[in-house]
């Protein structure tokens, strides 16, 4: 009979991590990418302390869309002052 190690548990910030990413890239721009950050660090600490941890691979996504939903929410924000900026300065 073969026995194979039991599955890992998946660390839960690694999955607040992914999901926050998404909001954040998709609902509520910089909160959620800088919350999907946040935990994607602190899932990766807690996987390379307890190697019955799981979700590396959920943290790093969430990490790279949190970073790709921040800047992208950075520069839609410029770009609305920019905006913004140009139509009160117009002699409409």
């Amino acid at each position: 009979m073969v026995t194979g190690a039991p599955p890992k548990r998946t660390e839960g910030f690694a999955i607040a991590s992914l999901v926050c990413g998404i909001l954040g890239f998709f609902g509520v721009p910089i909160v959620g990418s800088i919350l999907a950050i946040v935990f994607a660090s602190t899932a990766r600490k807690h996987i390379a302390q307890d190697p019955d941890l799981g979700g590396a691979d959920m943290a790093r996504a969430g990490m790279i869309i949190g970073w790709i939903g921040l800047v992208l929410g950075i520069l839609v924000l410029m770009l609305l002052i920019v905006l913004a900026f140009a139509v009160s300065n117009s002699n409409f």
